[in-house]
């Protein structure tokens, strides 16, 4: 498990590092957002329907933007995104990706700790315990914060859609069920191993 998980470090560290230098010597190479010459984002809170043959009233594109019509509207930047529009899509990629990266080095921490120190320590425990809360509140920030930033895009990107705002993605988004519930179990199994080393260190003080 260590060697798998320092594996998958070190390719996104090698990704990250490689498409960085695509940014400063080629073309048409984007990292996390950065460098994208359009932007694109999908309205999934929207459902388009085709009454009267043609696309609801309420979804049109903003100017500069043009519009998709699938299940759900998208948008996409017709010339290079502005600044606030870039900086929202970095936003919406990075958040879910640090996510990631930080739950691949807590366990990474966990793993060596627990080489070094043994599995039921109390070190062991609190790292356990620490990755347990990374799952459980870093899923879902990182959900909000990207939620955050795909209203904020479509308001900037639509016209005619007035419920659409950055303030909108607090409300509206995408529970991580798989995280928080791997979060918990972490956070139970965390507890277990302390009160099962408080009873060992009990007993081996009897003894």
């Amino acid at each position: 498990m260590s060697i798998a998980v320092k594996s998958i470090v070190t390719l996104m560290a090698v990704l990250m590092i490689g498409g960085l230098v695509g940014l400063l010597f080629a073309d048409n190479v984007s990292v996390l957002g950065v460098g994208e010459q359009s932007v694109c984002v999908t309205d999934t809170t929207t459902q388009t329907s085709t009454g009267n043959g043609g696309p609801d009233a309420d979804i049109k594109a903003a100017p500069g933007a043009a519009l998709v019509l699938d299940a759900h509207p998208r948008y996409c930047t017709e010339d290079a995104p502005g600044t606030m529009q870039s900086l929202l899509n970095i936003q919406s990629k990075l958040a879910p990706f640090a996510f990631s990266v930080g739950a691949l080095l807590l366990v990474l921490r966990l793993i060596r700790g627990a080489e070094r120190d043994g599995l039921y320590t109390t070190r062991t425990a609190g790292r356990l315990r620490g990755l347990g809360w990374w799952m459980l509140a870093g899923s879902v920030l990182a959900a909000i914060l990207t939620s955050v930033a795909e209203r904020a895009l479509v308001a900037s990107l639509s016209a005619g859609n007035l419920s659409s705002d950055a303030w909108s993605g607090l409300l509206l988004w995408d529970i991580p069920y798989m995280a928080i519930l791997t979060g918990l179990g972490v956070l139970s199994f965390a507890r277990i191993m302390r009160i099962g080393i408080s009873m060992r260190e009990d007993l081996d003080g009897t003894v």
